[in-house]
């Protein structure tokens, strides 16, 4: 027992305290853990090893993300040439040999609309692409450096 509980006087609660006394914080990383444990087979690579066609641009060479958290994370970074950040719309699953596990559809479009290219995000592998498709870059953040 602690001293501050020697006098009836309750340890502070920490932020992670207050996350994990949220239902559906805990709710979402279970989903987390359990989507990371799908990943455990997947590539640690920046593009699948057996990938064919353009990266990113087919289905048939999808880009490598951590669950679909992680492919939020790549679609939030993902920028035009000249750096505007683009939209991005789910529109659905596809198979592919190049992957067990479903490959997802995306629309990307300029915030005025206009539609750029539908890309495809493997989101069962270790990690994130730190790779952009052609005619995308990714945003570079301070720590990815």
């Amino acid at each position: 027992m602690g001293l501050l509980n020697i006098f009836g006087k309750k340890k502070p609660k920490t932020a992670w305290d207050e996350l994990n006394d949220n239902p559906t914080f805990r709710q979402q990383k279970e989903l987390f853990e359990l989507m990371s444990r799908m990943c455990e087979d997947g590539v640690d690579a920046d593009e699948m090893p057996n990938g064919r066609g353009v990266f990113g641009m087919s289905a048939a060479n999808p880009i490598p993300c951590h669950t679909t958290f992680g492919s939020t994370a790549y679609l939030g970074r993902l920028r035009t040439l000249d750096g505007v950040k683009v939209g991005y719309h789910r529109l659905g699953s596809v198979s592919a040999d190049v992957s067990a596990h479903p490959v997802d559809a995306y629309e990307i479009s300029h915030p005025d609309g206009e539609k750029l290219a539908t890309i495809f995000i493997s989101p069962y592998q270790k990690r994130i692409s730190k790779k952009a498709p052609v005619g995308f870059k990714l945003e570079v953040y301070p720590w990815d450096k």
